[in-house]
């Protein structure tokens, strides 16, 4: 197999990896086989840039910087596709819905006010979004906006594959120094990416990471909130194009299965219709799971782990805010950009050693 780069993994980070490889003019081929739990088609598709974060992070300058990215990436892919990844500029209200909550999203506020970043406002609730319940105040984030992650994840492999990209629809089992085995036999590679997201510790058993699976929901609604909402629980309610609604996520660490449960789904509603009443008239359109890769240190592992193999993983529930800083960077760290090299290196694997 001739190709300068071979990628384990078609989800946005290795699409976005792809993508921005193909358009430095590499050859690349993508070895991924979709499934019902792949977290790209799972997501939220919030660009939570400022909503992610509480106290000092490497990643938070990346996180703003590729939350601006996605502006110009939507453009880019449209005028390649035709495919609309649905960035809709919500905004994003935080907000504590029991009082056990509000300390910590009161020093996220603080926190938040400190950083140079898009301002954020201490606000009442419903008046930001009018069908909210009373919830007293919450952190208007107004930068913090959002895509359709399914579309996004279709664009950017429309796009690979107009720039040349190949994708090979095969389950990789194996790799080794110079060849990864599929099951139907074995390719030769020169510099293989692993982003295969929670599966990726099947192929490179030490990295320090786990599966997180979690339940999403999308209903089909009279009238759609103009804000995206999340609570400091966890539980939120994305609008999308087309009066529909996304609510998400439970939350089950070492679980990856493809099981819908009822008692998922209906933590879920019971706390979306307390933020948003009018959601219990909803129609629910479709349910679903996804398998998120995090870390022991919750941040993602980017970097080699040996001269020709390359890891980009754990990005956890941002993988779709982080899939635009992370295609750039990693293209630019593979072909030797010494700052791309510097601002990756908090991620190196070589930390956990």
């Amino acid at each position: 197999m001739q190709t300068d780069y071979t990628i384990i993994g078609g989800g946005v980070i290795g699409l976005s990896i792809a993508y921005e490889l193909l358009k430095k003019n590499f050859s690349v081929t993508i070895f991924n086989v979709t499934g019902p739990t792949t977290a790209s088609l799972a997501a939220g598709g919030m660009l939570g840039g400022q909503n992610e974060f509480s106290e000092p992070s490497p990643l938070f300058d990346l996180a703003i910087e590729s939350r601006a990215q996605h502006s110009v990436l939507a453009t880019e892919l449209d005028a390649l596709t035709g495919i609309d990844v649905e960035l809709i500029p919500s905004g994003l209200l935080k907000v504590a819905t029991q009082p056990s909550d509000m300390p910590s999203l009161t020093q996220q506020y603080q926190f938040l006010t400190t950083q140079p970043a898009t301002p954020v406002l201490w606000r009442k609730a419903n008046e930001v979004e009018p069908l909210m319940s009373d919830l007293g105040q919450g952190i208007h984030i107004t930068g913090d906006h959002q895509v359709k992650a399914r579309q996004l994840t279709k664009a950017l492999t429309k796009a690979v594959q107009l720039l040349g990209g190949t994708i090979i629809a095969e389950h990789v089992r194996k790799i080794n120094t110079a060849t990864l085995t599929t099951d139907n036999g074995h390719y030769h590679y020169q510099h293989l990416i692993v982003a295969a997201g929670a599966w990726s510790k099947q192929l490179v058993p030490q990295l320090p990471m786990y599966p997180v699976k979690g339940e999403c929901m999308m209903l089909r609604v009279q009238r759609a909130p103009r804000t995206t909402i999340f609570a400091a629980d966890g539980c939120y309610i994305v609008p999308k194009k087309n009066n529909e609604v996304l609510i998400g996520a439970t939350s089950y660490p070492h679980q990856s299965d493809a099981g819908v449960t009822a008692g998922g789904i209906q933590s879920l509603l019971t706390r979306a219709i307390a933020m948003m009443p009018s959601l219990k008239h909803a129609q629910i359109i479709e349910t679903w799971c996804g398998v998120r890769p995090q870390t022991i240190d919750e941040l993602p592992i980017i970097g080699a782990i040996s001269p020709h193999i390359y890891c980009c993983t754990g990005h956890y529930r941002n993988g779709i805010l982080l899939s635009a800083i992370t295609g750039k960077l990693v293209s630019e760290a593979l072909i030797g950009d010494v700052n791309a090299q510097q601002r990756l290196a908090p991620f190196s694997p070589y930390r956990f050693i």
